[in-house]
């Protein structure tokens, strides 16, 4: 099934994880995609990986989302080498697990910058090349997290609660030209940052490594972990013309996480 055949993707944070499945998943259904991320080589690598095995074009491109200038430049370069954007992945972030007394000024402004902001100065840049086209499709990675309050995570919690905001806001302004803006809410999902946030949790705590990944599995509904391919098929969902009358939703991907 190739939904996004003549389709072009750009997926922010593509290098690596959910970003990595994102822009795989596009390139599997026909896109041409433009990889978004800070780590060059993993950028290229992965932009490489999927020209060869899907037979697309792809580009890469080192650029930070915190800096509007940069996007600009990205959104001129994509355009400049494919010719339109149809879908537009505000996936880059970060996560630091910092107790709400050690949290420095630095780190809360890093975090906003990147977590927020950042989706903010992307859905902005593209916003005008979307409407000129009168169509486009923009998703914002959320978190349960912006649903719901996690120890330590004070600072990530409330980032992505505003990107949940953000995405309502920005649906309505769009929605006349015939753009969605949709979030999605992974819960936990097996990438290098639940690992790291493990052995973070583990670590204060004072648990055996891995600890909290297994209390994590026994809590979720479901009995497991989700995968980032889980993940990967609601974006494409909300990526494809199947979800054109779908705009302003936040739509958690947890096994029922969030239900307990």
């Amino acid at each position: 099934m190739n939904r996004f055949t003549d389709k072009v993707a750009v997926v922010t944070g593509g290098a690596q994880g959910l970003g990595e499945a994102f822009a795989t998943r596009f390139a599997a259904e026909g896109a041409c995609v433009a990889i978004v991320d800070l780590q060059c080589d993993k950028c290229e690598k992965v932009a490489a990986q999927v020209r060869e095995r899907y037979c697309v074009q792809t580009l890469a491109v080192d650029a930070s989302v915190a800096d509007p200038e940069a996007v600009q430049g990205v959104v001129a370069r994509v355009m400049a080498h494919f010719g339109r954007i149809d879908i537009w992945v505000n996936n880059a972030g970060l996560y630091r697990g910092t107790a709400m007394e050690d949290i420095s000024m630095q780190e809360w402004q890093m975090m906003i910058d990147v977590n927020y902001t950042g989706v903010f100065v992307c859905t902005k840049a593209v916003a005008p090349v979307m409407k000129r086209q009168n169509h486009g499709r923009i998703i914002n990675m959320s978190s349960i997290a912006g649903r719901t309050g996690f120890k330590n995570s004070l600072a990530y919690c409330s980032n992505k609660a505003a990107v949940i905001g953000l995405t309502r806001a920005s649906a309505m302004d769009l929605a006349p030209y015939g753009v969605t803006v949709n979030a999605v809410c992974p819960g936990t999902i097996m990438t290098d940052m639940v690992a790291r946030v493990d052995a973070e949790i583990c670590q204060h705590e004072g648990w055996p490594l891995g600890t909290h990944i297994k209390n994590k599995m026994e809590s979720i509904p479901v009995r497991r972990l989700g995968t980032v391919e889980d993940v990967a098929g609601v974006v494409a969902f909300l990526a494809s013309d199947d979800s054109a009358f779908v705009t302003g939703q936040a739509i958690e991907v947890d096994g029922g996480e969030l239900l307990i």
